[in-house]
């Protein structure tokens, strides 16, 4: 079988080694499974960018992601989708408030801003040097010295809860330590506790604690697993059951993890087939029956593999809920 590739993002026509295919969002173009091939982007939009990406497979397989601003997803049964963005940046109107200086720090380096505007806000000298800050929806925050050299704290309210970040303020801006989630604080000596939440389908939270050494470096000091809602919400289904094992295998919940399977033995076998992955991702319909999911791995910075991964499950009521998996197994396609 070869492997289709299908491509979606910037609209317009498709061309794969020069020859026309469609249109991006409705061809389906078929790859060979071995050597290096050419995708053309001709934008409908005159005044976008075009794109011509390198692909090369191996053995049915994309490897080294491709050239250029896009995102694959290697999907198993030789789907490859492809999303290439935008050419050229659209013009926002949204959003055209004036900047807003949240708080300012006087540093040995100098002077330093914390800003928000369109939605973002960032910390820096000046525009140019300013580095974001990763959390969503800021809206108060206030900078404040740390009891070493060159570093200071940002506290404030973010989307998630609260946020906090440990920054760099000697030289160029650098963001050392940030977080977010139900509770985030910094105290005196530097030390920064949080509870982030996982957003997965039972609940989990952890309660973490980075402290630095004499150098101003930050290590996790320690890290407890809890619940975001003070308890879990057990799944209820086959699937939510078998879903809820994989983010248990993924957040480090390993005795909760044995308690979704019917034998313990069963289920050390299925996480060592698991073995590493950094998200759980539901599978494309294929007409099959059953419970199966996708164990998706980054292989590079634009190329995420989705192996598929199907199970055995039994109504078999519990403390973890009434479903327990007899079976989990990666089921190789071609």
């Amino acid at each position: 079988m070869l492997p289709i590739l299908t491509v979606s993002g910037a609209p317009g026509l498709l061309y794969l080694n020069g020859r026309f295919c469609g249109e991006t969002g409705a061809a389906a173009m078929p790859l060979t499974r071995d050597g290096v091939q050419y995708l053309e982007l001709r934008p409908f939009d005159p005044d976008r960018r075009g794109a011509v990406l390198r692909l090369r497979m191996e053995d049915g397989q994309l490897v080294e992601g491709a050239s250029g601003d896009v995102f694959c997803v290697q999907w198993p049964s030789g789907w490859i989708a492809l999303e290439i963005k935008e050419g050229e940046a659209e013009a926002v109107f949204a959003d055209e408030t004036e900047p807003e200086l949240l708080s300012q720090l006087d540093m040995p380096g100098g002077r330093y801003l914390l800003v928000k505007e369109g939605g973002a806000v960032s910390f820096g000298r000046d525009a140019e040097e300013a580095v974001f800050l990763p959390a969503r929806g800021i809206t108060d925050a206030t900078l404040r010295p740390l009891p070493y050299a060159g570093l200071c704290a940002v506290e404030g309210v973010s989307g998630d809860g609260k946020f906090a970040a440990v920054l760099r303020a000697q030289d160029a801006p650098e963001i050392i330590k940030a977080t977010s989630g139900p509770s985030a604080r910094l105290d005196g000596q530097g030390v920064l506790h949080a509870v982030e939440a996982a957003d997965d389908l039972v609940g989990h939270a952890s309660i973490s604690v980075w402290a630095p050494d004499a150098q101003g470096n930050y290590t996790q000091r320690s890290r407890e697993i809890a619940w975001k809602d003070g308890g879990p919400h057990w799944p209820q289904s086959p699937a939510e059951t078998a879903r809820a094992w994989l983010e248990a295998l993924l957040f480090g919940a390993r005795d909760e993890a044995i308690g979704y399977f019917s034998q313990a033995n069963t289920a050390g076998e299925a996480a060592r087939a698991a073995g590493s992955f950094d998200a759980v991702v539901d599978l494309p319909p294929d007409g099959s029956d059953g419970v199966q999911l996708g164990l998706l791995s980054m292989r590079g910075d634009n190329l995420a593999a989705v192996r598929k991964f199907v199970f055995t499950l039994s109504l078999r009521p519990g403390a973890q809920g009434p479903w327990k998996i007899d079976a989990a197994k990666e089921d190789p396609c071609d």
